[in-house]
């Protein structure tokens, strides 16, 4: 099926071509690693388990490189995540906001930051409250015989110091999602629309609408 150069949909009373999709598209994501109440602030992200069985969580996004398409999340380098992506480092993120009525669709190649420059930075940039996910015991997902924070119960009240939240530090980790398709779907009364992005070395290589 081919399409016209002059193809072309209508979100909230602006007309989009495609260039002028994936430019909103990555606005979108960008807009959601910086404001918090944001409807892409969060990802549903996707790994393939050590028994091949597709594993989803939900992650904050924290940075999108609309130059080079990267998106950053971070987690628990002890995670099940983390476990999945250093033995396949394909990874799927899924990012709705209901209120728009836009879903996007990548899927990446994964690069994993852990006890080097990168992570060390974004741990200093963290705070006390976010550390707290990383100071558990034990890993994420240990079996537990009582309902359990994983931490120090005493942190529910009194946030961690820097020396008590950095002997923790190296359970950090940055996953660094360089994205190679993207998908745009644009829910609307009149008719759903959808466009497909597709990326080579953070460069876009092809674009074409789609049946939703």
């Amino acid at each position: 099926m081919s399409f016209k150069a002059n193809d072309v949909i209508t979100i909230n009373d602006v007309i989009y071509d495609l260039h002028g999709l994936e430019a909103l598209a990555w606005k979108k994501l960008l807009n959601g690693s910086i404001k918090k109440k944001n409807g892409f602030r969060t990802i549903c992200v996707g790994t393939v388990s050590e028994n091949n069985v597709a594993s989803m969580r939900i992650v904050v996004n924290r940075k999108v490189d609309e130059i080079k398409k990267i998106i950053y999340f971070h987690t628990d380098n002890r995670s099940r995540k983390f476990h999945d992506l250093q033995k396949d480092n394909r990874i799927s993120l899924l990012f709705y906001d209901a209120r728009q009525k836009i879903q996007i669709v990548i899927k990446a190649y994964t690069k994993l930051h852990t006890n080097n420059e990168l992570s060390h930075e974004k741990w200093q940039a963290t705070s006390a409250q976010a550390r707290l996910g990383y100071m558990t015991i034990l890993p994420p997902n240990t079996k537990s015989f009582t309902t359990t924070l994983g931490y120090e119960e005493r942190f529910s009240e009194v946030k961690p110091t820097d020396a008590e939240s950095n002997s923790y530090k190296n359970n950090f980790a940055v996953i660094a999602c360089e994205v190679y398709e993207l998908e745009f779907l644009y829910l609307d009364f009149h008719g759903n629309r959808k466009a497909n992005f597709y990326y080579k070395n953070g460069v876009l290589a092809d674009s074409f609408w789609v049946i939703p």
